[in-house]
């Protein structure tokens, strides 16, 4: 059976607003049916590293809150600790993160919470039967919620190929422990004849995972979280992406399978494909998107979400996928085939456009 995507594109001969789009995308995933009066609702996106501008504008969640208070529920808006040094490892650092990137209640009237506490410990371990897991560790406050509205920023990424609703309620559901569980797969290594000792992957390692003698060498501290990978101006710390993407992706199906569970099924998802930067909002950077921007897409089945959006981007970038064209070792469609067969949802879309 095929599950609805609703489409909506950017453009807009009429000079609509875009805010009004995603009004009534939300509103063919008939919420009313979803979601009730009094309901603590998590609003789970992105907040952004300190420095990336591609992440989520905070403008584009008014018509979220708008939704969920008309209904009445309790909105709130959520994010979890991140497992890499930044701006979002522990959360008073991040609550000034997502200040400073716009996500405060002075701008969206509603509080914001991060999910799995001061450092990312506090969390809910919830039974699955999962092909890899028996249970997956996710942030307590998104266990303890009614519902949730899942707001992504569809992207590229070099684990995953792209991320988008799965990983949004993945990785970002999961505690510090369960995103170990998820990269520990990951763990990358240094070819020497490319490394200059620099010392800018020591910077970015949240583990001390890494020394330097004479060059960059990785230890049994590693988590797998890959951040070094990215950072490294040589390209010499690198991984065998055919094996550990793979293991990743599947980790990061049942762990949305997890969210699914604990919330009994009470989901929708907004996802925002507008600058649809190469690699993941927890940079303190972003390149330039790989295309123009394209628009939203809402559904209650977040693998028809990922495949539709994927195919949008595919379809804007002249039939090819940039993401492969980055990440060329990374089969992105493990995520989805997964989820699949975990029963979250479907490849099999249709694309409903709304003006």
């Amino acid at each position: 059976m095929q599950s609805e995507v609703y489409f909506s594109s950017i453009d807009s001969k009429k000079h609509k607003s875009p805010l009004f789009k995603i009004s009534k995308l939300l509103n063919r995933c008939e919420p009313s049916l979803v979601f009730s009066a009094g309901e603590l609702i998590a609003v789970k996106t992105h907040f952004g590293e300190l420095g990336n501008t591609a992440f989520i504008r905070p403008v584009f969640l008014r018509p979220v809150l708008e939704m969920l208070n008309k209904l009445e529920a309790k909105p709130f808006l959520t994010d979890t600790n991140t497992l890499y040094v930044g701006m979002r490892t522990n959360s008073v650092d991040h609550l000034h993160n997502a200040t400073l990137n716009g996500f405060n209640y002075s701008t969206l009237q509603v509080p914001v919470i991060i999910a799995d506490g001061l450092r990312g410990d506090n969390s809910t371990e919830v039974p699955i039967d999962g092909e890899l897991l028996n249970s997956v560790k996710l942030a307590s406050e998104i266990v303890s919620a009614d519902g949730m509205l899942v707001v992504s920023h569809f992207k590229g990424h070099e684990v995953t190929g792209f991320g988008g609703a799965i990983k949004n309620i993945s990785m970002g559901c999961s505690c510090r422990q369960g995103k170990l569980d998820m990269h520990s797969d990951s763990r990358p290594f240094v070819k020497a004849d490319l490394c200059t000792a620099c010392g800018r992957c020591l910077l970015f390692c949240a583990s001390k995972a890494i020394d330097i003698n004479p060059k960059a060498c990785i230890n049994d501290k590693c988590t797998g979280c890959a951040m070094c990978i990215s950072v490294c101006p040589h390209g010499a710390i690198q991984i065998n992406w055919n094996a550990s993407s793979a293991t990743t992706q599947k980790k990061m199906a049942e762990y949305a399978k997890g969210v699914f569970n604990a919330l009994d099924s009470k989901l929708i998802f907004l996802t925002v494909i507008l600058s649809v930067s190469p690699a993941c909002d927890c940079y303190p950077g972003n390149d330039r998107p790989v295309v123009s921007d394209i628009g939203f897409a809402a559904s209650k089945d977040p693998v028809a979400l990922d495949k539709a959006c994927h195919d949008l981007v595919i379809k804007a970038y002249g039939g090819k996928d940039p993401f492969k064209e980055k990440y060329p070792d990374v089969d992105s469609t493990f995520q989805l085939a997964h989820a699949e067969k975990l029963g979250i949802g479907t490849t099999d879309y249709k694309l409903i456009e709304i003006d």
